[in-house]
């Protein structure tokens, strides 16, 4: 009898010690998770090689208005501006790896993708269908996401604040969970994101690819 009940808790013990397999979408959320803080870089490096518009600025609440008149009053109150952005954009960047330090709009919809005719890599599935998303599936991620209604990103608040929302495709993944696609959405235009599992079980982006095909990273 003590012998089955040795057995019993040992059998107990090897189950509760297996770690459940996760869901297609667990394994979609580690994906954007790892590697927001890369898109989130990436953008912010889009704009310090442009003149940065007015709502890259949180504490500086400029309008299109006040920019002009600040480009026509003299290129010290310009210069000045210019400077304002430097500070901003250094201190984002040193915050973006850091644990819930920054905060950025998301989508509560992952959209529709299809695997590119030119990719090779070979996925479980080569189209996903869209998807809502919950704010939990974020939870391990360094950065604080705030989820915007599809409806908000277009008319009311959030559309209207000049924040920005970015825009997530579903996420491609091979049999193996070692390779992984998706892509980002903007106004502005579209890129393709390539991923790769490294040695820690994390995500990092292998390269980024914008609509005209031209590879910004490898």
């Amino acid at each position: 009898m003590q012998k089955l009940i040795l057995l019993t808790f040992f059998s107990f013990f090897i189950l509760s010690c297996t770690e459940k397999e996760k869901t297609y979408e667990e394994l979609e959320a580690e994906v954007l998770c790892d590697v927001l803080p890369e898109v989130l870089e990436r953008e912010l490096k889009f704009y310090s090689v442009r003149i940065p518009p007015p709502q890259i600025l949180d504490s500086l609440k400029y309008n299109e208005k006040q920019l002009d008149s600040i480009r026509r009053q003299d290129s010290l109150s310009w210069d000045r501006y210019l400077k304002e952005f430097k500070v901003y954009y250094k201190s984002q960047l040193s915050k973006i790896r850091k644990y819930k330090k920054v905060q950025q709009k998301v989508l509560d919809t992952l959209l529709y993708v299809k695997k590119l005719s030119t990719d090779e890599t070979v996925y479980l599935k080569n189209e996903l269908d869209s998807r809502k998303v919950g704010l939990d599936e974020f939870n391990d991620s360094n950065i604080s996401v705030n989820l915007v209604p599809y409806s908000n990103t277009f008319e009311g608040q959030d559309r209207n604040s000049g924040e920005q929302v970015l825009f997530f495709t579903r996420v491609l993944m091979d049999e193996k969970a070692e390779n992984s696609f998706f892509s980002v959405f903007k106004f502005f235009g579209t890129y393709h994101v390539y991923c790769r599992k490294i040695k820690n079980n994390k995500w990092e982006i292998r390269k980024v690819i914008p609509d005209d095909g031209n590879t910004l990273r490898e």
